[in-house]
């Protein structure tokens, strides 16, 4: 037989029996399944589940055929069905229910033992909320695996379980979420790419389990993957990911670009806001470096944001040279530098505020070195600034971060227990300090005008019982308020004192301690030892005398002006029921008054801060002190005994006169009588 022949013979048996195996190989339906399927082979029947899902009751016959469970018969797998109880009512909840019911048949063929062979299996079925069998492998149309893996891709491969809500709980008690979604996956950078490019070690014939200590620990492996693609080399061109990959602790690649959904940056930028941007990073845990050593977080609460008074505001607003195409990198010394400079920012908006705050004591004092001192964010935050208008507490909790050894005494006073029974506009911190323009009130009369603010009939109330009887004149009261502090009187259990402060003739405000040592040319220590020039600790007379005189001398209008105060700011909190105050004038006009026992010569710095100088008792009685010490006198305590003298001396002496006058006119009459009689008078 030539070749010819044999080979036409042989392409004849190939083409008569390959129709023949394959029409063989395909698979028969049984009786039961054909009967099943004269229903089930309809595509519009359904079921009305409880939730208002519709669950397909279609089979198609020639797939199911083809599946491995087709010699398996339909009552194998639905063994509470039968033909004699087919159709019956049952209800049921969810897809997701009837999946789980419908599943607990697989375990007569393929028990758990058999199962935890592969270790993804093992951990599944020990998870209460995993995905059902037939939810990732399907129910009727289930090819072996082997025939199956050849059919579909990777990424579908992965998909069949990943896909649905599933998730693997953590060392940390946090559960990590194993759910894709195709549709953002394909629509990804990365959409091109089988899964195990990125999850290295996975595919459809190996699948290892992983543990995890916590989410970090997972994103910071899943990382790793990144740099096949994005080498070192390229990150760093970028600043900022050129400082983060070089820190430990810093935001993984996943935390901040995602994993399954990531876009290309061109396209992402202009399809979010500016916000949403910047919070892709910063709304995970991260920080700064700082020069001191310090770490400088960098993390932002979103929620907070959204509940602060500029949750309308870009970034940008604030943070000026950041936005959606610019990221600078910026260096602070330390936190508190960085704060300071961060605050800068808040005048560009509320410059009223700004003029007001220039004025106060807090700018003062940081302008002097004092880094401590309060900027806009100490007291308002940084992202989650309040409406002040609304939050009752800012004007109190704020001022607690630095003052907090007075709220508890704040919170006794009357004014604390006001606030405290819920009574309107009762007195917090910046009711009586002002907002942003706090100033120094210890050893000043500022506080009596905070004070009236609220009390505005105090003047008039005190004009009906302070008086001198039987003179009575309302001056009497305004002398008082002039001079005494309200806590000196409404803080009865309080310490007090007599200060001497140096004023400026010209201007009215304090003569600046600065300004003394550059007309004395000399430091702190060299005026210590120029006001107390015997160097006894205690300022007398004299020496306020001299004092008061070099500066004149060297062109300075200055003079004392006293006041009576209580002596710490604690004292000045310790406010009481105006029935519990000092009333009885002895309290001061006496001379063992316990205000005229402590006596300060008071220098203020630029910045308000008082330098105390210890001062003798003896200075308010003192004839030296009759010049640089006016306009302060209390009947009673401050009496100057030269001056009681001269008086003594000036009303005997005035009363010599008339008296001296009358007796020599006494004296003197005969003589006058003679000499009348000599001119003609009566013999």
């Amino acid at each position: 037989m030539s070749k010819r022949k044999k080979i036409l013979i042989a392409l004849f048996l190939v083409f008569m029996i390959f129709p023949v195996y394959t029409i063989a190989a395909k698979g028969v339906l049984s009786s039961d399944a054909q009967m099943c399927l004269g229903c089930h082979s309809d595509k519009n029947v359904t079921k009305q589940l409880e939730n208002k899902e519709k669950l397909s009751l279609y089979i198609n016959g020639d797939e199911f055929a083809d599946s491995v469970h087709n010699p398996t018969s339909c009552a194998g797998c639905h063994m509470d069905i039968s033909m004699a109880n087919h159709p019956q009512v049952k209800k049921i909840t969810s897809k997701k229910e009837y999946s789980a019911n419908a599943s607990k048949s697989c375990s007569m063929c393929h028990p758990n033992d058999v199962l935890k062979k592969k270790p993804a299996h093992g951990y599944l079925i020990t998870q209460t909320k995993a995905p059902s069998c037939s939810e990732c492998h399907g129910a009727h149309y289930i090819k072996r695996i082997t025939e199956w893996k050849t059919r579909i891709s990777d990424i579908q491969y992965c998909l069949t379980c990943h896909k649905h809500d599933l998730s693997m709980k953590l060392g940390s008690g946090e559960l990590l979420p194993l759910s894709v979604n195709e549709t953002l996956l394909k629509n990804s950078v990365h959409g091109s790419l089988q899964c195990g490019v990125c999850h290295m070690g996975f595919s459809k014939t190996e699948h290892p389990l992983r543990t995890f200590k916590n989410k970090k620990e997972f994103s910071a492996s899943v990382s790793k993957a990144c740099t096949m693609c994005h080498t070192e080399t390229q990150l760093k061109k970028k600043p900022i990911h050129a400082d983060l990959i070089t820190t430990a602790k810093a935001t993984t690649c996943v935390e901040c670009h995602g994993s399954h959904s990531i876009k290309r940056m061109s396209e992402l930028k202009p399809t979010v806001k500016e916000n949403q941007y910047c919070l892709t990073c910063h709304k995970h845990k991260f920080s700064m470096p700082l020069k001191s050593g310090e770490s400088l977080s960098l993390s932002v609460d979103e929620s907070v944001i959204r509940k602060s008074v500029h949750d309308k505001l870009q970034c940008s607003a604030c943070h000026i040279g950041f936005s959606k195409t610019e990221h600078p990198k910026r260096v602070f010394e330390s936190k508190r530098k960085y704060s300071i400079s961060a605050s800068e920012v808040c005048k560009k908006c509320h410059e009223n505020a700004n003029k007001l705050y220039e004025e106060s004591i807090h700018l003062a004092q940081l302008k002097s070195g004092n880094l401590k001192s309060s900027t806009c964010t100490d007291c308002h935050g940084s992202h989650s600034m309040a409406k002040a208008t609304t939050d009752k507490t800012l004007g109190l909790l704020s001022c607690n971060k630095c003052h907090g050894e007075i709220n508890s005494v704040y919170e006794k006073s009357i004014h604390g227990e006001a606030r405290s029974k819920g009574k309107e506009n009762s007195p917090t911190c910046a009711s009586c300090h002002n907002v942003h323009d706090v100033k120094v009130t210890a050893r000043t009369t500022k506080m009596k005008d905070a004070c009236l603010k609220c009390h505005k009939d105090a003047d008039n109330l005190h004009k009906k019982w302070l008086s001198n009887h039987p003179i009575t004149l309302s001056s009497f009261a305004g002398l008082h308020l002039d001079t005494i502090a309200c806590a000196a009187c409404h803080s009865p259990g309080a310490g007090g004192g007599v200060y001497l402060t140096l004023y400026d003739k010209k201007t009215g405000y304090p003569f600046p301690e600065e300004k003394v040592l550059k007309l004395l040319k000399t430091d702190s220590a060299g005026l210590v030892k120029k006001i107390d020039t015997n160097e006894d600790g205690n300022v007398d007379a004299r020496e306020v005398w001299n004092f008061t005189q070099r500066l004149k001398r060297k062109g300075a209008d200055v003079t004392l002006r006293a006041i009576m105060d209580v002596r710490t700011g604690i004292e000045a909190h310790q406010l009481t029921a105006k029935a519990k105050a000092v009333k009885e004038c002895e309290k001061c006009h006496q001379t063992d008054s316990h205000f005229f026992k402590n006596v300060y010569v008071v220098l203020s710095k630029a910045d308000g801060k008082p330098t105390l100088y210890t001062a003798e008792q003896g200075v308010l009685n003192s004839p030296f002190s009759v010049l640089p010490v006016n306009q302060f006198y209390v009947l009673g305590s401050t009496n100057i005994k030269l001056l009681d003298i001269l008086f003594i001396i000036a009303v005997i002496g005035g009363l010599c006169v008339p008296i001296g006058h009358i007796t020599l006119r006494i004296i003197t009459k005969p003589i006058r009588h003679l000499r009348k009689m000599g001119k003609g008078g009566k013999k």
